[in-house]
């Protein structure tokens, strides 16, 4: 009960800081460069110099877009996890960006284009297979529309609602933020393979992500450390989630 309530204290968060006020925190650390103060020297001819002609004067402060530095978490993502108690997820190509839904320069949104759970159960191995069903959605979107258009966009909204997930960055170099990661469950082929009811459910897994490293030109890497939980028509897991990743160039 406790890990439960933590988890849901965790959710609970992850909405709160995900509002638009995020947007209000001030650039400090990072807004210390300011631009040069251009002179106009007059020469005489007798090369006296007048220095009372000021060209301009930019005293102004630049700011780099959370979403833009190093230690953003954006672009390709490749990803492995531990679910506790039973279960490895690979989530192994996927793709994550600046988010359109929430329209926050803090909040990054993506998805999974290749992803399978593996599953370790007394009676056996179930591999889940809810990528096939998440292709063929998301291509007969695609097929139907223009580019750019509706069809695309509800495509891309299908992705991430079946195997998706946010990230929250909360320190102005974006290194520390809260994640979530969600996904349909389905056990249809394994279900088969066992002579069983076809099985389905979600999953979801939330807490807090480090970048301990990133490079504007070749992305970086993270831990996620939090809380998971899974809920199936025949079972119910619940316990901790520790996941690697990587991301590739998000410039």
């Amino acid at each position: 009960m406790k890990l439960f309530s933590l988890f849901c204290i965790l959710m609970l968060a992850v909405c709160a800081i995900a509002q638009p006020s995020a947007q209000d925190l001030q650039d400090s650390l990072d807004a210390d460069s300011l631009s040069k103060i251009s002179l106009t020297a007059d020469i005489d001819a007798n090369n006296v110099v007048d220095t009372n002609k000021v060209e301009s004067v930019d005293a102004g402060i630049e700011k780099i877009p959370i979403a833009e530095r190093e230690f953003f978490p954006s672009g390709f993502v490749m990803e492995i996890a531990y679910a506790a108690p039973t279960v490895i997820q690979v989530p192994f190509l996927g793709m994550r960006d600046k988010s359109a839904v929430w329209g926050n320069e803090y909040v990054a949104t993506g998805y999974t284009l290749v992803s399978v759970d593996v599953e370790f159960r007394s009676d056996g191995v179930r591999v889940s297979d809810e990528m096939l069903w998440n292709f063929i959605l998301v291509a007969t979107f695609y097929s139907i529309g223009e580019h750019g258009g509706t069809a695309e966009k509800l495509g891309d909204w299908i992705q991430y609602l079946m195997i998706g997930n946010t990230y929250w960055a909360l320190s102005q170099n974006a290194k520390i933020g809260l994640f979530e990661s969600h996904h349909f469950v389905d056990y249809l082929f394994s279900s088969a393979a066992y002579s069983e009811f076809w099985e389905f459910g979600w999953s979801q897994a939330v807490g807090l992500r480090y970048v301990y490293s990133g490079n504007a030109k070749d992305g970086g890497a993270y831990i996620d450390l939090g809380a998971h939980a899974r809920i199936t028509n025949k079972h119910f897991l619940f316990g901790v989630f520790v996941q690697l990743g990587i991301f590739g160039n998000h410039k």
